[in-house]
């Protein structure tokens, strides 16, 4: 299964591809020409924004929001109003850089605002209340967080999923230009993070967790059957993003149930004060999208997005990509209300379908491998509705809470004639809910607590020739209460972060109620101006996934051959330290070293979960396996200013893991190593207000160690006619080095205040090199075969807003 097609199947149709990408523009003329006719009169260019109190929600008044482009005649100062809000009419477009400074708060500065034509930049701020300065600075302000973290964070911006090469607007695979972060296969935004598998990310919708928000999340597993936590595809576009965060590790207080990390995505409100279009056509789809006022005067607006896959627009045109069809759409929607009294509110929603369908050659003599015998057939149904609401509660106190009900339906099956045939099929539901206080009870000193609360529930069946192989369901409920304290010391100079977490946990009619206490620590001191330490550490606890729970219930059940004995949830121990430098307004360099252990792991002998991401029986297993994770990161940062950016970093780790045979080895995720260097350069033609146009070519060159692999057992697989891996002796084997230079080039262009486009060109793997998946055994050749990753994929994008 491919999430995108392979390189010799899209150079033979590229030339399909070119001409069908030109019907297609074709028929979408008229309909683009009407909305741009009766937008044109409206469009005009602002940056406005809002500044509040991080700590009470409180609009922050007096305080100075300085914008600059790099050009001094052109920088502004602006003052808030009464009710928190500023605005700077007539701004050139371009990359700005924004500082904001009040009173009794800690200034912040926000690097790569872009502004474009027809464009309005909306920001909504945040200002600490403390003299400390934090090392990083504000990113976005959603009702969850609203500064980065001391440590661990990587912030994922719309913006940089935009101007990156080969992310296909996809804030996890964006997650992989930064430090510590690499990608299981590249067919698929699977990430490993700090050693740790795909398995142990949480995926987040404003602020609750969901199930896997992907379309195909099948694409690039070992057994083609689909994972709670990638897919080829994410299932909402990058254009409702407010800028989101991957946590890396040191989770505060108010996050949990995650060893590797947490995709903490939160969407960002329509434009309250005009009506904004976007479409966009690529190799990936279509991609339409709308927002705009509800009601001006009450700040009520709307945000809706709808894609469809331009694979399964060539596939109605006749085009094949290699008997493979891939199809998805989705639809997506947020509303938003601002309420008398400060406060706000709004309802969301997504839905999408992806189907993946692999036909057999008809002709025998293009029979080439034992896949070619079958007919596969994967759908995948996702549903998202959620709220949230927040508002301030007094002057000091601040209260936000979400719920959230999410949904994914997938179903797999394969066909040999009258030969074979199999199918899988798994229902996964998650119903969450987020409860957020913050109450600010001194300018030294502030408080936070909150819940989070969520009943998940799974089924799950697999048959072979008619025979049940398994049918299995298992629910959960979990509770999360969790307090920070956040002190800052009267030296003016340091920062304490106290806090506990908590995980409550039942595995409904298998498991009695479990509690895990998680004590966190973080420390940030400023060493002299610019320079900051900061350490953490904490305990954190991990559930495992419905389906080990599914098709492993506890060991009292003596009947049952796959069976778990000993505690059902996993707990590791987190230690990190950072030195970061703010050596000027642009420039950002950062040392981290990291240590995590984890205990009470399922394993049977060799065989240990941190090594497993896709659902199967594993026969009976003991939770008494471990797992180290240890390693240390670099990087350098410069933000996109005066024309160009870079991104420079590299890691280097040691992933191990012990079984019940109590030795250590190295787990199938342990690369050793790390490096990215993503570099980018912008030329810009200015003839502003009339035309602008901006040329830019950027790249990425992305290197990591190999990964681990069981060794294959051929006369087992032979016997059994499906791959074997022998695991009794762990995962010896090491895959090659994996090595991708990715390449993006774009033509923005503005035609005065009214609309802007952009035409941009990937090549994802411009180097063409073979990298190593997997190995498997191919019945049909009765030999092992190599399964590589994607090859060269371009990808050519034509991006207009109005």
């Amino acid at each position: 299964m491919a999430c995108v097609p392979r390189a010799d199947e899209l150079l033979f149709h590229s030339r399909h591809f070119f001409v069908n990408s030109l019907i297609v523009m074709r028929l979408l003329s008229p309909f683009l020409a009407v909305l741009l006719i009766g937008h044109a009169a409206s469009a005009q260019e602002m940056l406005r924004g809002r500044v509040r109190d991080a700590s009470t929600g409180s609009p922050v008044v007096g305080a100075k929001v300085h914008l600059s482009n790099g050009r001094p005649q052109q920088d502004r100062l602006l003052i808030t109003d009464s009710l928190g809000y500023f605005a700077a009419e007539m701004l050139p477009p371009g990359i700005y850089l924004c500082s904001v400074q009040a009173a009794g708060y800690e200034a912040i500065r926000i690097p790569e605002i872009q502004l474009v034509a027809a464009r309005e930049a909306v920001l909504d701020l945040f200002l600490r209340p403390v003299s400390v300065a934090l090392p990083d600075v504000v990113i976005r302000a959603g009702a969850e967080r609203q500064v980065l973290l001391p440590l661990g964070e990587i912030p994922l911006t719309r913006e940089k999923t935009q101007r990156f090469p080969a992310t296909f607007f996809d804030p996890a695979r964006l997650a992989l230009a930064f430090a510590g972060v690499a990608n299981a296969d590249d067919q698929a935004n699977g990430l490993l993070i700090r050693g740790n598998g795909p398995q142990h990310l949480r995926w987040r919708l404003e602020g609750v967790e969901v199930v896997n928000p992907n379309h195909l999340p099948n694409a690039g597993t070992l057994s083609d059957r689909p994972t709670q936590t990638a897919g080829g595809v994410l299932l909402f576009s990058a254009q409702l993003l407010e800028n989101s965060s991957l946590l890396t590790g040191a989770l505060p207080p108010g996050y949990g149930d995650a060893f590797g990390g947490i995709m903490d995505i939160y969407w960002r409100r329509g434009n309250a004060q005009k009506h904004e279009l976007t479409a966009q056509a690529s190799l990936l789809g279509l991609d339409f999208a709308a927002e705009g006022p509800l009601d001006r005067k009450n700040k009520h607006s709307y945000l809706v997005n709808y894609r469809y896959s331009t694979v399964g627009l060539l596939g109605q045109l006749g085009i094949s990509f290699g008997n493979e069809q891939i199809w998805f759409q989705d639809y997506t929607f947020k509303t938003s209300f601002s309420g008398k009294k400060g406060g706000q509110w709004s309802v969301f929603g997504a839905a999408g379908d992806s189907r993946n369908r692999f036909t057999p050659p008809t002709d025998s003599g293009s029979i080439t491998q034992f896949k070619d015998l079958f007919q596969i057939d994967f759908r995948s149904s996702t549903g998202l509705l959620g709220t949230t609401w927040n508002s301030a509660l007094g002057s000091r106190t601040y209260l936000a809470v979400s719920a959230v009900s999410s949904v994914q339906r997938n179903t797999r099956t394969a066909e040999a004639k009258a030969l074979f045939s199999e199918r899988d099929t798994a229902l996964d539901a998650r119903l969450g809910l987020s409860l957020r206080l913050a109450h600010q009870a001194s300018t030294h000193r502030s408080l936070q607590a909150g819940l989070l609360a969520q009943y998940a529930s799974l089924a799950t069946d697999a048959s072979r020739q008619d025979s049940l192989l398994y049918s299995a369901t298992a629910a959960t409920l979990t509770f999360q209460p969790w307090v920070n304290n956040l002190w800052t010391l009267p030296n003016e100079r340091t920062q304490i972060h106290l806090g506990m977490h908590a995980l409550i946990w039942r595995l409904l009619e298998r498991y009695a109620w479990r509690t895990h206490w998680e004590p966190r620590l973080t420390v940030v001191h400023r060493l002299r101006e610019r320079h900051h330490i900061a350490f953490y550490l904490g305990l954190n606890s991990q559930t495992h996934a419905l389906w080990v729970y599914a098709l492993h219930p506890p060991a009292a059940d003596a009947s049952d051959a796959n069976r778990l004995e000993g505690a059902p949830v996993a707990t590791a121990l987190q230690a990190s330290a950072r030195y970061s430098w703010a050596a000027s307004e642009v420039w950002r360099l950062r040392a981290e070293v990291f240590y995590q252990h984890q205990y009470r792991l399922p394993a049977a002998g060799a065989l240990h979960l941190a090594n497993i991401s896709e659902p199967q029986p594993l026969g009976s297993l003991v939770a008494t396996g471990r797992a180290r994770n240890a390693g240390m990161e670099l990087s350098a940062e410069r933000f996109l200013s005066g024309g160009w950016f870079l991104l420079a970093n590299t890691t280097l780790l040691q992933a191990h893991y012990r079984g019940t045979d109590n030795r250590w080895r190295s787990s199938r995720w342990n690369t050793g190593h790390m490096a990215n260097l993503t570099a980018g350069k912008e030329w810009t033609l200015d003839h502003w207000p009339e035309r602008l146009r901006t040329f830019g070519a950027n790249g990425r060159l992305t290197w990591v160690g190999g990964q681990r692999a069981a060794p294959i057992d051929t006369a087992a697989s032979a016997a059994a006619q499906s791959t074997h891996y022998d695991v009794s002796n762990g995962y010896p084997v090491r895959l090659p080095d994996f090595v991708r230079l990715d390449l993006r080039i774009y033509w923005r262009r503005h035609w005065g205040k009214r609309r802007n486009s952009l035409l941009a060109f990937d090549l994802q793997n411009a180097t063409l090199r073979s990298n190593v998946a997997y190995y498997y055994f191919d019945p049909l050749l009765g030999r092992v075969a190599t399964k590589a990753q994607l090859s060269l994929v371009p990808n050519i994008s034509w991006r207009l807003e109005w």
